[in-house]
């Protein structure tokens, strides 16, 4: 059975320079700003689209759109995030599946005594 792993692009603006983002996950706190807590993969992701939208050669998003095109991300949905300007698109991409580590075999011991 395929497992799947998914990715949401948000845009967080409307204009021709928006940035992009994959997965951008926050922990709040009650008496601090929050935190980011991105998994390192999407990081990975945020940190080149920082670099392109750097580079100020806009639109960006056919670049972001190969990028994650690239890497077996298919679009399948888009969204409403309910902000101002913001709109998100919802990726997938077949989840690679791990080999299983067997437990190594327990040697027995002979039911014979001499």
């Amino acid at each position: 059975m395929t497992r799947w792993e998914y990715c949401i692009l948000t845009r967080m603006s409307a204009g021709l320079d928006t940035k992009w983002f994959v997965n951008r996950v926050f922990q709040h706190h009650d008496t601090s700003l929050p935190s980011e807590m991105t998994e390192r993969q999407f990081k990975a992701y945020n940190d080149k689209f920082e670099e392109l939208h750097a580079s100020r050669v806009f639109p960006l998003l056919p670049a972001i759109l190969n990028l994650l095109g690239a890497d077996g991300w298919e679009l399948i949905d888009d969204m409403n995030t309910g902000m101002a300007g913001g709109e998100g698109w919802l990726f997938k991409r077949p989840l690679a599946e791990r080999p299983r580590r067997s437990a190594p075999k327990k040697k027995q011991a002979s039911g014979r005594r001499r």
